[in-house]
């Protein structure tokens, strides 16, 4: 963990180690009180107690210390949760993907007074998908990189579910509504092209992917429950720790016998869907 990235910001009391940019303290302890929950539920469900810490930026603060170049894109890694502390300028533009006749549902749910859709609530809740990305690190190795993503919004989905019901109608109605459309205007689509390209497809097609992982998990959970999380966590988990990234495509499993791994260790859905995706 890089604690360098704390210089400059204002530190937000929590169990959680939180620092945000000036300005921005309100923000950070709604997001570290996010992170804390989230980290405490993990904890006890996966009895593991990873050291992290959650900084939360604004614009001017994302390029020094953010880990991807877009800003508003939730992130992790080595220790390290970094999200943004104001809307980002693409986040409505996410509504688009609900196609025409879906926008007066998403206005119920994410609409405000003004008329215009607020997301930053949305993406609050993707910061608990980062907390357990990273759980993961050292721990856990996913061999293929939608099937990390899928983990992490099992375990969002699973602490909303359990932990925050009165936010539930926020997490799933976009990701719900963007995945019945085609997804046509993106040019990426397949379970192929995520693999090989990954964070470098670009900010909505990238989330377009997320989303419909988003809804397969929610799915599994609403069949399974929350046991879902730790199945899949350990069944991926590598005794001893592991200096490998958590997520990686590794030729050597195809994509029958992952199926079939998935089907026995955590639910035949999840097998079904590692073929569908």
């Amino acid at each position: 963990m890089d604690i360098g990235l704390r210089m400059g910001l204002v530190e937000t009391a929590d169990s959680v180690p939180t620092f945000a940019s000036a300005g921005l303290e309100g923000r950070g302890a709604a997001i570290a009180g996010i992170a804390h929950s989230s980290w405490e539920y993990l904890a006890a469900l996966l009895e593991h107690r990873p050291e992290v810490q959650v900084l939360v930026l604004s614009e001017d603060d994302w390029p020094a210390k953010g880990r991807v170049e877009l800003f508003g894109l939730p992130n992790a890694s080595e220790g390290t949760l970094v999200v943004a502390g104001t809307e980002a300028g693409w986040w409505p533009d996410l509504a688009a993907m609900a196609g025409d006749d879906r926008q007066a549902e998403l206005a119920t749910v994410y609409g405000e007074p003004d008329g215009r859709l607020h997301l930053g609530d949305f993406f609050d809740l993707v910061a608990v998908h980062e907390v357990a990305h990273l759980f993961c690190e050292g721990t856990v190795v996913f061999p293929r990189m939608w099937l990390g993503e899928f983990f992490a919004n099992l375990a969002l989905h699973a602490w909303v579910a359990r932990q925050a019901t009165d936010s539930l109608d926020t997490l799933t109605t976009l990701p719900r509504l963007a995945a019945q459309g085609s997804g046509d205007a993106f040019e990426h689509r397949s379970r192929e092209a995520f693999e090989r390209l990954y964070s470098s497809i670009g900010g909505p097609n990238y989330v377009w992917y997320q989303f419909r992982l988003q809804v397969a998990a929610a799915a599994l959970y609403d069949r399974i429950g929350e046991v879902a999380v730790r199945k899949l966590f350990d069944a991926f988990r590598i005794e001893g720790g592991t200096d490998r990234d958590s997520e990686q495509f590794d030729e050597s499993i195809d994509d029958a016998t992952l199926a079939a791994r998935l089907s026995a260790a955590v639910d035949p859905t999840l097998g079904d869907f590692s073929l569908a995706f």
